[in-house]
């Protein structure tokens, strides 16, 4: 009687301690779902400081599992944890000594620190020393000159020579030029460039070189500036780098962004954020593209500085910013894999001088804008459209006739009117330019390149791009009229007459 007592109490305390052992898994493994759902993040990083006071070696070998998501090596050791997992609630639990020993010699360390180095490569810190660092010697600061017309009360149109600064980046190397990448706006119409470059020298004097355009490209808002290799001093070029190009392509949003720039004219700056938005359309007068958005703050005189990543390379040329009532830390800047390929056509051209309007060849004829209805209702190309064509003028011995749309000139592709006007002013009387022109044909435009010798000009044959005015979209002269507006970063600086900022 009292061996079969023992008996029963033997059975109905194995029973006990497999329903405690249930128990006990069930509240674990409720505990690690309460955790993955609602603290992923925190127990990723601080994944030692989450334990269970016992635990098996299962669920010891699941967690790590867990913190090192990813690797492809992790699915088998999913797959044994969980095989050993349903062996072990099949058979009797082991002691708790025997427990809390296997989980303490279970190597977790490695997987752990693997996890941390993964996610230590990715915190953004705000010391972007070093890459300033590196970056800087390709930075330079561009200072310009230009005549504005600026409408006066009594005395109506004046002409007045205005400064400014701007930024651009070294991005190649002839064997007589240094070639700069900036924005189109801040060489466009310049009479004067010279280059500031941003390292150390003993007379300052010797940091700063004159320049030239060497092409540009309005319609993507590009341009390159070339400087004699024999106007740097040795000191100087000795110092001088040739910017990294990294990818735009592979950006995500969240990413580390640092800006450099001539800020306000006042020297190099330096701004950090991080990559706000991608592919972001905006269009600002003749330039209408997907940008990147950044919160590192861009200011005037940032126009054709560096967008940089955490690696230092140049990831985009900041263009603009947005300047609509409400609107804080919006920066754009041009892509790099969407520069990159302009620039390379860019460096290769000939450098060339603004010509004088008697230096200076012509076409023999008038020249309007597009308008965006116009584009849009008779699917027209950009370009500059020829609204009339002289009598035996140079555009009508090429074959060029009223309501052809040039929409490239030497290779380089034509925005507007005012930009055709602007590239034909480096290109002298007796000059033969290949132009590419498009007819209408049935609805569509068909392309086709001619050959032009550029004329002198006359009163009969100017091509004027102000003498018509395509029929207006409705827009307001700036960015928009919503008060949401985006503005071209214009290159800092004053007129010697109003000494205020345009």
């Amino acid at each position: 009687m009292t061996d079969h007592k023992e008996n029963r109490e033997k059975k109905f305390d194995k029973k006990n301690r497999k329903l405690n052992a249930w128990k006990r898994y069930g509240a674990l493994m409720m505990a690690g779902v309460l955790l993955a759902g609602t603290s992923a993040v925190s127990a990723s990083i601080y994944a030692g400081n989450v334990q269970a006071e016992e635990e098996t070696e299962a669920e010891t070998e699941k967690r790590v599992t867990l913190n090192i998501a990813g690797d492809k090596k992790d699915d088998a050791t999913t797959e044994e944890a969980d095989a050993e997992t349903e062996t072990e609630t099949e058979t009797e639990t082991e002691t708790e000594t025997e427990t809390e020993t296997e989980t303490e010699t279970k190597e977790t360390y490695e997987p752990i620190e693997e996890a941390a180095s993964s996610v230590g490569s990715g915190i953004v810190t705000t010391d972007v020393s070093e890459v300033v660092e590196n970056a800087m010697p390709s930075i330079v600061a561009i200072t310009r000159k230009s005549m504005q017309e600026i409408e006066t009360y009594y005395y109506g149109t004046q002409e007045y020579e205005v400064s400014g600064a701007a930024s651009g980046i070294i991005i190649a190397q002839n064997d007589e030029e240094l070639l700069i990448a900036t924005n189109s706006h801040v060489v466009k119409d310049s009479t004067e460039l010279n280059v500031c470059f941003s390292v150390d020298a003993e007379d300052a004097d010797d940091l700063v070189a004159p320049a030239k355009i060497k092409g540009m490209d309005t319609g993507n808002e590009l341009a390159v500036v070339a400087v004699q290799l024999s106007d740097i001093p040795e000191e100087v070029r000795s110092q001088l780098r040739i910017a990294k190009l990294g990818s735009s392509d592979n950006l995500k949003v969240g990413q580390a962004a640092v800006a450099i720039g001539n800020a306000l004219g006042y020297g190099q700056n330096v701004t950090s954020g991080i990559i706000s938005a991608l592919n972001r359309p905006i269009t600002i007068d003749d330039f209408s593209k997907e940008v990147i958005v950044t919160d590192a703050a861009i200011n005037f005189g940032n126009s054709g500085g560096a967008l940089l990543n955490a690696k230092g390379e140049v990831i985009g040329i900041n263009v603009a910013k947005e300047a609509g009532e409400g609107s804080d830390s919006m920066g754009y800047a041009i892509p790099i894999d969407t520069a990159i390929p302009i620039l390379n056509e860019l460096v290769n051209r000939e450098t060339r001088d603004q010509l004088s309007n008697s230096d200076r060849g012509y076409m023999g004829a008038t020249v309007v804008n597009v308008s965006d209805d116009a584009k849009d209702l008779y699917n027209m190309p950009e370009g500059a459209f020829v609204y009339e064509v002289a009598e035996g003028s140079a555009a009508e011995a090429a074959g060029i006739k009223k309501g052809d749309i040039i929409t490239k000139f030497d290779g380089m592709s034509v925005s507007s009117s005012s930009d055709l006007i602007d590239k034909m002013s480096y290109y002298k009387v007796g000059e033969t330019v290949t132009v590419e022109v498009q007819t209408a044909n049935g609805g569509d435009y068909e392309a086709r390149e001619v050959e032009i010798t550029l004329q002198e000009g006359g009163s009969a044959v100017e091509d004027d791009a102000d003498a018509q005015e395509a029929p207006s979209d409705g827009q307001d002269d700036e960015f928009g009229t919503d008060g949401n507006m985006f503005q071209m970063i214009p290159d800092w600086g004053s007129s010697d007459e109003d000494n205020g900022s345009f």
